[in-house]
């Protein structure tokens, strides 16, 4: 049976041993983790192909002020009675001819509409972009929220796995004060249970941690997750800097920073220049269109010599060129102009609340965060305080225990307490500096955890 029990203990490390070393795999910086997740996400290629779309919008507008330019040719063939179009003739024989034009049409004023457009469009470029960048920003922190989670259990299970092995050490300390008597039997069988409950807690956080690596490994859509595995960084200089939480100075930079209201402000503005084009459908506008035409036909003749006149001569005499002018004036269409203006004016309203909205929740977002950042900063620093005063007196209820002046009851009371204090720790460690993380972000500053 002890047999049995040891060869389930070596085991139980060959496995914590493969899953907390890489295997001989590459691990990851956090770094790396971005920059391959904004290489290869979906939806920020789906993003950047939206930007490809606003950038042909954009130069349709423009080209959209040049003139219309058209040109053609129609060959006809006549059978019977028919009256020829280029002698208005009439006549019974078969014919044939053709016509050639070249046409142009340009709006001289439209009410600006197509001067907005263009205007629109590059706003709607910019706030594509800004989008794009919001996209890499929400991506970048979700990132780092599970790096920083690995990283916890990580740590989380180098812990346990500590724990048990001073359970493990007890156990046959525990044997030994049995054996002289020092301590009674039950003391033995509780110690036990303790390492079997510990050995569960081990079994417990690998899985939690191997779960943790894979939603990360999902998020960066590696092709296998299974062998993903994170460098850890240097993280106590972090730990050592007090949160700077001014609110209100850092709401006045997150607002120069954060594409969020980049996004919002282009969007109002989005929206009054279609309100702009509105308008413009009711203004009268003026075009002028300009045609060139001449043809062939083999029933126009020189009237001297009754000979089908040449190609030349034909294209020269039947020559026509027009110039023309149109003024188009709404006056009724069936309410269509009025009620664009309407529904126009309506989103823009809409768009100033939506804009109001972005500064009021990046306000209230700063205020909690600035709030968490300075708890989570003293419950850090008071976490390691306890840690420290348990440490010491695990130290000496140890040192009791060993000597039989302690019940196992006693030692596993003190440990557990040290465990809860050790966990509490790694808590407010990763809180804080997920929260200094986000604190950067609002300031501008790329995500670093050198």
């Amino acid at each position: 049976m002890r047999y049995i029990s040891k060869l389930k203990t070596v085991l139980l490390f060959m496995m914590l041993a493969s899953a907390l070393t890489a295997g001989g795999q590459e691990s990851w910086s956090l770094d790396q983790c971005i920059q391959y997740a904004q290489d290869h996400n979906i939806n920020l290629k789906k993003k950047q192909l939206s930007i490809l779309a606003t950038q042909d919008n954009l130069k349709v507008s423009r080209l959209d002020l040049l003139p219309t330019l058209n040109s053609g040719v129609t060959q006809s063939f006549r059978f019977g009675r028919s009256v020829d179009p280029l002698t208005y003739e009439f006549t019974t024989e078969n014919s044939k001819d053709a016509s050639f034009y070249i046409s142009s049409d340009m709006e001289l004023f439209g009410g600006l509409e197509k001067i907005t457009a263009i205007k629109k469009n590059k706003i709607d470029l910019e706030r594509n972009l800004q989008e794009l960048e919001q996209a890499r920003n929400n991506l970048s922190l979700e990132i780092t929220q599970l790096f920083l989670e690995v990283l916890f259990n990580e740590e989380l299970l180098q812990m346990v796995i500590g724990q048990r092995e001073m359970t493990a050490q007890q156990v046959d300390r525990t044997r030994q004060l049995v054996k002289a008597g020092s301590l009674p039997q039950g003391d033995l069988l509780e110690i036990k249970a303790q390492l079997a409950h510990e050995d569960l807690n081990v079994v417990n956080m690998s899985n939690q941690l191997e779960l943790s690596r894979l939603e990360l490994a999902q998020l960066l859509d590696l092709p296998s997750p299974g062998e993903f595995r994170i460098q850890k960084p240097e993280l106590e200089s972090h730990l050592l800097e007090e949160p700077k939480t001014d609110p209100e100075v850092l709401f006045r930079t997150a607002l120069v920073n954060l594409p969020q209201i980049r996004v919002a402000e282009l969007s109002f503005q989005s929206l009054d220049k279609e309100l702009s084009i509105a308008k413009g459908h009711g203004i009268p506008s003026l075009t002028m269109s300009t045609s060139y035409g001449t043809g062939y036909s083999d029933r126009l003749r020189d009237y001297q010599t009754g000979k089908v006149l040449p190609l030349k001569d034909q294209l020269d005499f039947t020559s026509q060129a027009s110039i023309g002018f149109g003024l188009n004036i709404p006056i009724l269409n069936g309410w269509k102009a009025q009620a664009a203006v309407r529904k126009a004016q309506l989103n823009l309203q809409n768009g100033k609340y939506q804009l109001e909205l972005a500064h009021n929740q990046l306000k209230k977002e700063i205020q909690q965060i600035s709030a968490d950042a300075k708890a989570s900063f003293a419950r850090y620093h008071a976490a390691e305080q306890s840690v420290a005063a348990l440490e010491e007196a695990f130290r000496y209820t140890e040192q009791k225990y060993t000597v039989g002046l302690l019940t196992s009851l006693d030692y596993t009371q003190a440990k557990n307490n040290l465990t809860k204090a050790r966990s509490e720790l790694l808590q407010a460690k990763y809180h804080y500096l997920f929260n200094q993380q986000i604190l950067d972000f609002y300031r501008g500053i790329p995500i670093n955890l050198h």
